[in-house]
């Protein structure tokens, strides 16, 4: 018993430094933003403010979690499952993409049947003193199929340029062929410029409140061939 109790003082030491370390790895964020607009597209169907929670769990490298958005009038969800390492100024993701509420088994990922989109993203980010961003995104299995053939892959791929200066950040994207962003029709089109500007809004001493702006143009006209401009605003908690 004298053995169990000069132990117990130690075990409870382990326990919460255990506790720490576990809790220092993990990623728990949430933005609301006035609506959901995703690479140049309103993702839903009207302009709604969405809530976006993150859930993860991070080390140097490696980083896995869940992302979702979901509207104030229970009209929209989207969960998205994710998976990722960056080595350097290098970042390669793994997304399982959700959004179509038509496809009711969640847990169904027959390709043919699924509704669920798998996307292999690659990225780059240049240093401080030139900070240019790249990325390429490419949707590979699931419910992304040709127009003209719903048996065969569309492989939708969306390419973004980003540059950023100061609080501004700066992007380009395009999509290089037939693909989601293009409505699936065969051809090369500009899908998304804009800005992002990022303020701190100080709440306390030790506590500011992140907000942004974002202003984006479509040239294409969205995925509904009629979305041309978009102004957004986030705040993250």
């Amino acid at each position: 018993m004298a053995f169990l109790a000069f132990l117990l003082p130690f075990s409870r030491v382990t326990g919460q430094i255990s506790d720490s370390v576990i809790a220092s790895h993990l990623k728990v964020t949430a933005e609301l933003v006035s609506n959901y607009v995703w690479r140049g597209s309103m993702a839903t169907g009207s302009p709604t403010p969405n809530f976006q929670p993150t859930l993860a769990y991070t080390s140097k490298i490696f980083e896995i979690g869940v992302w979702g958005s979901t509207d104030f009038a229970g009209s929209y969800k989207e969960v998205d499952p994710y998976v990722s390492v960056t080595g350097g100024p290098i970042k390669v993701t793994v997304t399982d993409y959700n959004w179509n509420l038509e496809k009711a088994d969640y847990f169904d990922y027959k390709n043919s049947e699924t509704g669920h989109r798998f996307e292999g993203s690659i990225g780059y980010t240049g240093p401080e003193s030139f900070p240019l961003s790249v990325s390429w995104n490419t949707m590979f299995y699931g419910f992304d199929k040709k127009a003209n053939d719903s048996t065969k892959q569309a492989y939708s791929t969306y390419i973004e340029l980003g540059y950023a200066y100061g609080p501004a950040s700066f992007f380009f994207g395009f999509s290089p062929w037939e693909s989601y962003y293009t409505a699936y029709r065969n051809e090369f089109e500009v899908v998304n410029i804009g800005v992002t500007l990022t303020k701190a809004l100080k709440i306390t001493h030790d506590y500011s409140l992140p907000l942004r702006s974002t202003l984006v143009v479509n040239p294409s006209g969205g995925y509904t061939r009629g979305d041309y401009v978009h102004l957004i605003f986030g705040i993250t908690f």
